[in-house]
């Protein structure tokens, strides 16, 4: 048995130097000179000099917006805003990150005129700084001389007028001819050098980023789709030659360097990825695989099998696997599964799958161990979780130390995850997409109008236009009035129903749990399964597409290596196996078996992501949502949005049910949440002050869903995926003590030990 345990114990620690060397070696990278790029010109003579200030394109710097006090919320916005920053470039800095290079092209038109100017002065299209006289152009040399020709050439070739009449500027705004919707005032360089301040508009003539790609021809650049599943597109190219002309022109943004090719990091791992994907390889092969031999006796008992009342705890099995389940089944389902397709292609899923199937261990381990080492008090209530097993169990192997920081590490981070990603982000989103849904007329009447209105401006009926511009400034402000009644009666309305729940901890958390969980997921599945099998042809070729794209060197976001990565990401998000955060509500089951607790929450990846996931997945590529540039690029769908559309398309009536199925779906995982920060709560501060925790978190309830506190809200998300550091670690740990307990029990329910109950 020591030798087992020894080998074990190896296992882990090889995959842990594994780890730490590749985040060394890419440390060192980064100290390292970036590898040196082609400089755009030798300015070695006057004439060269000359030469590239001709050929810098003139372009208007836009005044800076007065910067005034900041209140007290921006103040604690921007503090959040660094340390998200922060965190963010620890947890995701990107291992085996490959380099490519690319050019960013930056050609826009400038249309300006002094501040100050009569109000009939015309607006004059900016060129170049300066003009070379024919005389000047023949003492250069051939190659200079075709620089300049190549600049006047691309200058000219737009077509655009050289200035434009005052009393056209309003017309041609309001039409939409320009970047902008009125004149704004910068400052520009003068032939002779000198500053000035001007009013201008400007137009966007061409705009992307050309990735430079080998082939056997030579070297091409091709236009990268960043909206559509990171796809270079291959019809879209341009040659040296072009990108060449492109310099000349001045129309390629440049580096701090004055480089126009520029290099980027691409497909590498973050660090969190790849310490919860590495958890769950280890946990699955140190338990020989009981995701997949366990899992008939996991269903036997949530069924009720094994469920004896008078055991301690405070929930059932299945109530304990719903509100488990509650906390996240949702938007990550919805919208995690859209992203991921849309970054990566159909191939993305795949890898999504596997993450769900090798978790499924990683939920057993850490479920196991929060039963394992739960505190049942005088009351009937349980404390058990990850703030419980890191220091009682690491003491139990002389590291009591390491575990009292994991413990605490652990226990702030999910305080802080509960307030932010596990209630005000829900209660936001839920809250945006139940307002779009109910304002969806006004909204797409406002649309309307706008196009009707640039419509009639370009055709130069200004006096209609403005007539039209007057009712929708009505419209809109009507809209933006009931947005603002509609966040205060619908934070107050759940701030309600989360605190009824709430106040009555996990018992009722549990009975609200299994009924919403269950119901909500047989409507959304009910639904899926429709549209799979109105196109029950198709599905072969599209369980096909994802099998193939996931192994394709070829596929879509840059290859093999960056679609593995989407697909780990968005299942991590999405189940959140070896973020510990489930075992806090299994630990409150109603067993006297560790392990099989542990058992029952194997099924929390599998029904989330392999389930529920595999339904979207196949709605998403059935509908070719994944892949519509008109969705995605044209009307600039993402997430929960495009997923709702490619329902709408198939079911026309849908949308509304999937925007009652997310507001339920973000309810149920609050409660849950409540729960977890809650216990957390406890374990700091004692049971006296749990009343303070539920209070805080009702109003933070409501508070999420009347402001929009970007930098707080992804700082309090952010702190779920750092969990996972002190989680994996101390489980690791303490993976033998599960897998010693796990071969006693299997042994005695082979023999039939076991009670049944029904």
């Amino acid at each position: 048995m020591k030798q087992h345990v020894s080998a074990r114990k190896s296992l882990f620690w090889i995959l842990l130097l594994v780890t730490g060397f590749a985040t060394l070696q890419s440390g060192i990278a980064l100290t390292q000179d970036e590898p040196s790029t082609p400089e755009i010109e030798n300015v070695s003579t006057d004439e060269v000099l000359a030469l590239s200030m001709a050929l810098t394109r003139q372009k208007v710097t836009p005044d800076k917006e007065v910067e005034q006090d900041q209140a007290l919320g921006e103040k604690i916005e921007a503090a959040f805003d660094k340390v998200v920053k922060k965190i963010a470039g620890v947890l995701f800095y990107e291992l085996m990150a490959t380099e490519r290079q690319f050019v960013q092209f930056d050609h826009r038109e400038y249309y300006v005129r002094p501040v100050g100017s009569p109000s009939e002065t015309p607006y004059t299209r900016l060129t170049s700084p300066i003009e070379f006289s024919q005389n000047e152009i023949d003492q250069l040399t051939p190659s200079q001389q075709q620089d300049i020709a190549v600049f006047r050439a691309i200058d000219e070739s737009t077509s655009s007028p050289h200035s434009i009449a005052a009393d056209e500027v309003a017309r041609k705004l309001i039409a939409g001819e320009f970047e902008q919707s009125e004149v704004a005032t910068g400052t520009t360089t003068a032939a002779d050098g000198e500053k000035v301040s001007v009013e201008f508009f400007s137009r966007v003539v061409d705009a992307g980023k050309y990735v430079k790609v080998s082939t056997k021809s030579g070297d091409e650049f091709h236009l990268l789709n960043q909206n559509l599943h990171q796809k270079i597109d291959s019809g879209t190219t341009r040659t040296t030659n072009d990108i060449q002309d492109a310099r000349a022109a001045g129309l390629l943004a440049l580096t701090d360097t004055g480089n126009y090719l520029q290099t980027e990091s691409v497909n590498g791992m973050p660090i969190v990825v790849l310490w919860l994907a590495c958890g769950a390889l280890f946990f699955t092969l140190m338990m020989r695989g009981y995701n997949i031999w366990g899992f008939r006796h996991a269903v036997e008992i949530v069924r009720g099998k094994y469920d004896n009342p008078d055991e301690d705890g405070e929930v059932t099995h299945f109530q304990a696997l719903s509100s488990a389940l509650s906390a996240t089944v949702g938007l990550g389902n919805i919208a995690g599964v859209t992203i991921a397709m849309t970054l990566g292609g159909p191939g993305a899923f795949f890898w999504m799958l596997m993450c769900g199937f090798f978790g499924m261990t990683s939920k057993f381990v850490e479920c196991t161990l929060g039963q394992k080492y739960r505190k049942v008090k005088e009351d009937g209530t349980v404390l058990g979780g990850p703030m419980q097993y890191l220091p009682q169990g690491l003491s139990e192997l002389k590291l009591g130390g390491l575990g009292a920081v994991l413990g605490i590490m652990f226990t702030v981070m999910c305080i802080f995850a509960s307030f932010g990603g596990g209630n005000m982000f829900q209660a936001q989103q839920a809250g945006a997409l139940l307002l779009a849904q109910v304002q969806g007329e006004d909204t797409g009447e406002i649309t309307r109008l706008d196009k009707e209105i640039k419509e009639l401006a370009g055709q130069g009926r200004v006096a209609e236009s403005e007539s039209l511009q007057l009712e929708r400034d009505e419209l809109q402000k009507n809209v933006t009035s009931f947005e603002g009644k509609f966040k205060w009666i619908y934070g107050i309305i759940m701030a309600a129903l989360v605190g009824v729940v709430i106040i009555g901890g996990i018992k009722r958390i549990g009975k609200a749990a299994e009924k919403i969980v269950p119901s909500m997921c047989l409507i959304y599945v009910a639904a899926c399964l429709y549209i799979i099998l109105a196109n029950i042809t198709d599905v072969p070729a599209m369980i096909s597409l994802i099998f193939s794209e996931a192994f394709s060197p070829e596929a879509f976001g840059g290859g093999f290596i960056g679609i593995l990565v989407i697909g780990v990401q968005r299942a991590a998000f999405s189940n959140e196996a070896g973020v510990g955060s489930a075992s806090i509500a299994h630990s409150a089951a109603k067993t006297d078996e560790p392990v099989r607790e542990g058992t029952v929450a194997l099924l929390g990846p599998f029904i989330d992501t392999i389930i529920v996931c595999s339904m979207t997945a196949l709605v998403i590529l059935l509908t070719g949502a994944w892949d519509n540039n008109a969705w995605i690029n044209g009307e600039g769908l993402q997430g929960a949005a495009l997923t709702s559309r490619a329902f709408g398309d198939q079911i026309s009536w849908f949308p509304v049910v999937l925007t009652i199925a997310v507001v339920l779906f973000a309810y149920s995982t609050m409660i849950s949440w409540s729960y977890y920060g809650e216990k957390c709560w406890e374990r700091l501060f004692g049971a006296n002050s749990i009343m303070v925790y539920r209070l805080l978190f009702v109003a933070a309830t409501l508070l999420g869903a009347l402001v929009d506190l970007g930098a707080v809200l992804s700082f309090s998300d952010i702190m779920i995926l750092c969990m996972a550091f002190p989680n994996v670690l101390g489980v690791a740990l303490l993976s033998p003590k599960v897998y010693a307990d796990l071969k006693e029990y299997w042994g005695r329910y082979k023999n039939d030990e076991f009670k049944i109950y029904k």
